[in-house]
């Protein structure tokens, strides 16, 4: 019998990047990753342009003001940012010591000051460029006093923070004497708020 003839030589195999069917597929798995990449970028700019878009920003600044005979000494928090704040609290402390109520910041104001105007923040609600007040006093002061002297003397005297937190529920805390205002994790609820 005759040997049987040699099976034919199979052809030579093409590399992988040959065959249509795996480079389709290799960059659809590119495209895909891609894709995931953009749309996951475009949420995190958007969660941030958000965030800004409602950010509140507050300041508070001591004032001493002339009313015809009076000096009238107090307290002014403005939101300078574009979104609404929610004040969850004021504290202050004049020399160190932290005052628990109205009473003990009258205390501590200058002999003869009287009050004038009281307003809590606590809980209220500052839109962008409003402002409140929470206390004046009126001191009787004659043409002599000097409004800026005593402001400064006052101003080394006292401290406040204020917590209060955007409609987003990021929160922070600022202080008097233009500092900046600080991120916390959220707004400590403590005694002798106002």
């Amino acid at each position: 019998a005759e040997p049987a003839p040699p099976a034919p030589a199979a052809p030579p195999a093409r590399p992988w990047y040959q065959h249509f069917e795996t480079v389709g597929s290799v960059m659809a798995i590119v495209v895909g990753l891609a894709a995931l990449y953009m749309s996951w970028d475009q949420g995190r700019v958007m969660r941030e342009e958000i965030a800004a878009s409602v950010w509140p920003a507050l300041q508070l600044d001591g004032f001493v003001t002339r009313d015809g005979d009076h000096l009238l000494l107090g307290m002014r928090i403005q939101n300078a940012g574009v979104g609404p704040a929610l004040v969850q609290g004021m504290t202050l402390h004049h020399e160190g010591t932290p005052l628990a109520d109205l009473a003990a910041v009258a205390a501590a104001m200058p002999t003869g000051a009287e009050e004038r105007a009281v307003q809590l923040v606590t809980g209220r609600i500052l839109a962008a460029g409003d402002s409140v007040e929470p206390f004046v006093f009126a001191l009787p002061g004659d043409e002599g006093t000097d409004a800026i002297e005593l402001m400064n003397t006052l101003g080394e005297r006292w401290e406040a923070t204020v917590c209060y937190c955007s409609s987003l529920g990021d929160c922070w805390q600022a202080g008097l004497a233009g500092t900046m205002p600080m991120p916390v994790e959220l707004c400590p609820a403590a005694r002798g708020q106002f």
